[in-house]
């Protein structure tokens, strides 16, 4: 039977951890405006990366209270 990728743990738990890093970085003040595929590509950078930081915490809260309960 095929699995899909909401259901393998593997997957889950590497976005997870992608996540985590994200929060992290946001949190220690990384400025994500500075990258350079950001200055090329972006026209509005902190919307972007703002949105994409609501997107990090929103997959940590829905995901990650299945691994702390397991």
């Amino acid at each position: 039977m095929k699995q899909s990728l909401i259901q393998n743990e593997t997957v889950v738990l590497i976005l997870l951890i992608l996540s985590v890093v994200r929060i992290y970085l946001e949190v220690v003040g990384f400025d994500f405006a500075k990258l350079p595929l950001t200055k090329t590509m972006i026209k509005n950078p902190k919307n972007f990366h703002r949105y994409g930081f609501y997107f990090s915490v929103g997959y940590f809260l829905l995901f990650a209270p299945n691994y702390l309960f397991m």
